[in-house]
C-alpha cells in the first residue's frame, strides 16, 4: 500500500497522531505551559469575577460573581485557542518545518491541520475547565446543567481553532497577528456581553456584536450556569455549528493550499 494511500485512508487516525506528537512535546514542559493555560483564567476569574464582584454587587439581578464566571470561562477558551492556532502553528510550520517532516510520513497535510485543530480545542478545553471548576466551586454556577459547559468549551474550541488557522494560512510574519487580536479578539472580548449585557450598549452596538461567535458562545453558557437553559439556545448552537463547520472548511482548504503552494 503507497503511503499516500494509508494517508487518505487513515485521517483520523492520521490527526491522532499530530495531536498525540503535540500533547508529548506539551508534557515535557507542562509544568511551565499550565502558568499560561490556567494561571491565566485563573487570575482572570479571581480578578475581574470575584475581585470587581465586591464593587459591582449585582447585574441583571445576580451578583456579579456569576454574571461574570459564564463568559470568562468561554473568553479564557477564545484566548488559549487563538494563541495557539496562529503563533504556536506558525512557528511549526514555518520556523520548525514540523509540518514538513510530518508529511514524509504516511500523513497527508489534512491529517496535520486536523491534529494541529483537536490540540488547540484541547487546550481551550484546559483553559475553559479551570474557570468552570472555579464558578462551581464559588457557588457561580449550578452543577447541572452547568456541566454540560464541557460540550460548549469543546464548541468554542473547535470555533476559535478554524479561526485561527485561517488566519495563519494568510500570515506571513508573526506581526500580522497583530491585527487580529487588535481588531478582532480585543473588541469581541469587550463587546460579547462577558462584563455587562449587550443590550445596554445599544442597537447598532448589539447588532455587531450578535456577529461575533462569542457572544452566542456566553448566552449559552449563561443560560447553563444559571440552570436555565431552554429550547430557543438552539438558535445560538445552530448559528455556532454552521459558523464553525464554514471556518474549519475554509481553514483547511486555505492552509493545504499555502502550505502545497
Amino acid at each position: 500500500m503507497s503511503a499516500g494511500a494509508v494517508a487518505v485512508g487513515s485521517l483520523p487516525w492520521g490527526a491522532f497522531w499530530v495531536w498525540l506528537r503535540n500533547a508529548t512535546v506539551w508534557g515535557r514542559s507542562w509544568k511551565t505551559s499550565l502558568v499560561g493555560t490556567v494561571g491565566e483564567p485563573l487570575f482572570y476569574f479571581l480578578g475581574l469575577g470575584y475581585g470587581l464582584g465586591t464593587l459591582i454587587p449585582e447585574v441583571g439581578g445576580q451578583p456579579y460573581l456569576h454574571f461574570v464566571a459564564p463568559g470568562l470561562m468561554l473568553s479564557s477558551v477564545m484566548q488559549s485557542t487563538t494563541i495557539e492556532s496562529t503563533y504556536s502553528t506558525l512557528t511549526k510550520m514555518e520556523h520548525q518545518k514540523v509540518f514538513a517532516s510530518m508529511v514524509l510520513a504516511p500523513l497527508s497535510f489534512p491529517d496535520v491541520v486536523l491534529g494541529e485543530i483537536l490540540w488547540a480545542v484541547t487546550k481551550g478545553l484546559l483553559s475553559g475547565t479551570t474557570v468552570l471548576l472555579l464558578a462551581l466551586l464559588f457557588g457561580a454556577g449550578r452543577p447541572w446543567p452547568g456541566v454540560l459547559g464541557i460540550g460548549l468549551l469543546l464548541l468554542a474550541g473547535f470555533v476559535f481553532a478554524s479561526m485561527g488557522m485561517i488566519v495563519t494560512s494568510i500570515a506571513r510574519s508573526y506581526d500580522f497577528f497583530n491585527y487580529y487580536f487588535t481588531l478582532f479578539i480585543t473588541p469581541m472580548f469587550f463587546f460579547s456581553g462577558i462584563f455587562y449585557p449587550v443590550a445596554s450598549l445599544g442597537p447598532w452596538v448589539e447588532a455587531v456584536a450578535w456577529c461575533f461567535p462569542l457572544t452566542h458562545l456566553v448566552t449559552i453558557s449563561r443560560a447553563l450556569m444559571g440552570g436555565g437553559a431552554g429550547a430557543a439556545l438552539w438558535a445560538d448552537v445552530l448559528w455556532l455549528l454552521v459558523f464553525g463547520g464554514v471556518c474549519f472548511a475554509l481553514a483547511m482548504r486555505r492552509m493545504s493550499r499555502r502550505f502545497m503552494g
